[in-house]
């Protein structure tokens, strides 16, 4: 019988270039470029994206600016252009690439990360090369290097620009920390100009935004056909302690008639949220709505009561809406009644003490009934409140036997109402999940995480750390163990903690063998020094016999640097890194900023050459082998 054995060569061109998608471009142009006419005309013709070089050598990513870009300029989709990991990289990506839009004609989306102001204001400038784009995402974000370059701007100094200037955009994510403004509503009419209607934007996300910002937006008819909305809501910078604004005007529906989905994190303003929001749930247009983040209760907060919230919730008619408000809360002086206060009627009316408990309030909604006079008792509801307009023990009574049933129908659960999700790509755990509740449980029956990349370890004040340590750390183990993708870790902790990390043999070389970011911010340790968290870190990799891969190492220093930082010091613990991690190709160390102390002694950036010269005269370094850059409380070094 003939058989007839296909070969690799004879797949025909559509299954290259799928296949081709998944590679980068680097990797293809140099494995399949000059192979013959056939590959060379599939990949000249091949979509490419230019990827996040996170973790990506800074030679390799200015080999893509300057070598792969300047001739493949047609084919490029998708541009991440970011200094972020690669000093100067932008800069000259603008001095040797074309930015004429005749020659990016398949652009579609990019990503501008941490860049110089002058730069940002080159894209600007120069915005036919990004006028057809679709989506854009610009990342300058607290801890970026050159934030402070932009003390001069306000967050209407960037937003308004880039929505005048890229019309086509369907997308827009921002992550700023430039000033807010004040609340001086003659002010900021002056400041925000007469925009045009944007025709294309669909999604929008704003990192630290104003209440001011935000109202300007949206209740003016700017942006008709926005879909989405995810906001992190900011405050005026002399604010310390920001307090609840005054209840809004409501936000009219006829402004934003498509918009369905909206996020929302905040510090304050419950209240005015859901005032401002509550028309478009009247009309019941929302299919989701979410409010997170970290509430402080002050003898004069405005924070929602049950009967407030409930008579929002049921404004909508709709069967897809679903609600959910998850906050972290604590007090001010003088304010724990209040919180107290609220948090008992809120766990009264659910029945469920699992998901108000503490500090943490998890509120969802169609699931969670709230066992309450409803609204159309109204009248009720107000004869039943005391004089200072909180509700009495009479209104909150309910029936115990419908009690015991949600707590039972709830005890499989989640302490939070919530199954865990083993398709989910970030996993957050605070000391209290691993004991106080049946993630416990949970976490040990996941069999496989199929996406999971990045797990977050937050420190809490108020666990019981004999009780904690050592079940943490065998779910911990499980959960690395169960994630076939696992790469970053993102620990903020004591030195307590990582020592217990540094004894767990199984983490040390789970970890040694998957991950590839390693971010830890020691907490409460005043004594903390570089030289103890490097030698435990060095302890924990130490489990493993094959080299650990991990690429990307970040340090964030709580102790005092009279007490540890010194040219020696630096040396010795640095070099100690780079020797037990080979594969490294960024390393950060961040330390608490003189300004805190008022001691120019302990500038970083009085140190950071003499490191770099002492290191090369005493050959810990070779010429040539690293590039570095600092500030006054942070060191960058690549190799």
């Amino acid at each position: 019988m003939n058989t007839y054995r296909t070969c690799f060569v004879d797949l025909p061109d559509d299954v290259f270039h799928v296949i081709f998608a998944y590679l980068a471009p680097h990797d293809l142009l140099q494995a399949f470029k000059k192979l013959n006419h056939r590959f060379q005309s599939i990949v000249l013709h091949q979509p490419l994206s230019l990827p996040n070089n996170r973790s990506m050598n800074y030679k390799v990513y200015y080999d893509y600016l300057t070598r792969i870009i300047p001739h493949h300029v047609s084919q490029i989709v998708y541009l991440h252009l970011s200094e972020r990991r690669a000093p100067h990289a932008v800069k000259l990506f603008l001095s040797q690439v074309s930015l004429k839009s005749r020659l990016w004609s398949a652009l579609k989306a990019v990503t501008i990360e941490d860049v110089p102001s002058c730069v940002f204001n080159a894209f600007l400038s120069e915005s036919s090369f990004l006028s057809k784009i679709q989506s854009l995402t610009f990342d300058l974000d607290f801890n970026r290097y050159h934030l402070n370059e932009y003390d001069d701007c306000d967050e209407y100094d960037i937003v308004i620009p880039i929505l005048r200037s890229f019309s086509k955009l369907q997308s827009l994510c921002l992550r700023i920390s430039c000033r807010t403004l004040i609340d001086d509503i003659p002010i900021l009419k002056e400041r925000f100009p007469q925009m045009n209607i944007h025709q294309h934007l669909q999604i929008l996300s704003i990192k630290r935004c104003s209440n001011e910002l935000l109202v300007q937006l949206l209740n003016h008819g700017y942006l008709p056909h926005l879909r989405r909305l995810d906001i992190s809501l900011s405050y005026a910078d002399h604010d310390p302690m920001p307090v609840d604004p005054p209840n809004p005007i409501p936000l009219q529906q006829d402004f934003v008639p498509k918009l369905h989905h909206v996020k929302i994190h905040l510090s304050v303003c419950v209240t005015w949220i859901l005032t401002f929001f509550e028309d478009l749930q009247r009309h019941s247009q929302l299919d989701f709505f979410s409010i997170t983040g970290h509430v402080r209760f002050t003898k004069f907060s405005n924070f929602p009561r049950v009967a407030e919230l409930h008579q929002w919730l049921t404004l909508s008619k709709s069967n897809l809406f679903q609600f959910r408000m998850k906050l972290h809360a604590d007090y001010a002086s003088g304010a724990r009644s209040v919180q107290e206060e609220i948090f008992n009627e809120y766990q009264r009316a659910t029945g469920d003490k699992q998901s108000i408990r503490y500090f943490d309030m998890d509120i969802r909604y169609p699931e969670m009934s709230f066992l309450y006079p409803t609204i159309a008792n109204e009248n009720q509801l107000i004869k039943s409140s005391s004089s200072d307009g909180s509700i009495s023990e009479e209104s909150m009574e309910i029936d115990e036997n419908a009690s015991t049933s949600s707590s039972s129908s709830a005890s499989s659960e989640w302490c939070r109402g919530e199954s865990l999700d083993r398709n989910v790509k970030e996993l957050e755990l605070t000391e209290q999940d691993y004991v106080k509740t049946s993630l416990f449980q949970e976490l040990e029956e996941v069999s496989c995480w199929h996406r999971l990349k990045k797990l977050t370890i937050e420190y809490d004040p108020f666990a019981d750390e004999d009780d904690v340590v050592g079940r943490r750390l065998t779910r911990l183990a499980h959960v690395i163990q169960c994630s076939p993708h696992f790469r970053e870790l993102f620990i903020s902790h004591n030195l307590d903690y990582a020592r217990a990390l540094s004894l767990n043999e199984q983490l040390g070389v789970l970890l040694a063998s998957k991950l590839q970011v390693l971010y830890y911010t020691t907490k409460t340790d005043s004594n903390s020094s570089l030289g103890n968290l490097a030698q435990i870190i060095d302890t924990l990799f130490s489990h493993s016999t094959s080299p650990p891969c991990l690429k990307e190492l970040t340090l964030n220093i709580d102790g005092h640097p009279s007490s540890w930082l010194s040219i020696e010091h630096l040396i010795r613990w640095i070099n100690k890194l780079f020797k037990r991690f080979p594969f490294l190709i960024h390393f950060t160390l961040y330390c608490r900023s003189a300004i805190e102390y008022d001691d120019p002694d302990y500038d970083l950036s009085n140190f950071a050459s003499k490191w770099y010269f002492s290191s090369l005269i005493n050959q810990r370094l070779r010429t040539g082998q690293i590039q570095y850059r600092h500030k006054a409380n942070s060191i960058d070094i690549w190799l």
